[in-house]
């Protein structure tokens, strides 16, 4: 996920409305915490990364796209469980 500079950059030149969410390092290892998962702040900053560079332009980022990203996380054992 970029910065907040780099977001910022990325808006630069646009005009007239546009629609923005926000996903915050806290957002991610809030959820991972409501489902038992620890993350360290550098694992939650590398989940937003991906989830930035891979999200669908039709579905959006939710609360399931952050689901789906901790599973895979999980899955493939760069999150530990047992942390």
């Amino acid at each position: 996920m970029p910065t907040v500079a780099e977001a910022t950059k990325r808006l630069e030149g646009i005009e007239g409305h546009v629609a923005v969410a926000i996903w915050q390092r806290e957002d991610v290892v809030g959820r991972a915490e409501m489902r038992g998962i620890k993350l360290t702040d550098e694992q939650a900053d590398d989940i937003l990364d991906d989830i930035d560079r891979k999200q669908d332009c039709e579905l959006g980022i939710s609360w399931i796209t952050i689901d789906c990203f901790l599973d895979q996380w999980r899955d493939y054992d760069k999150i530990d469980p047992n942390k």
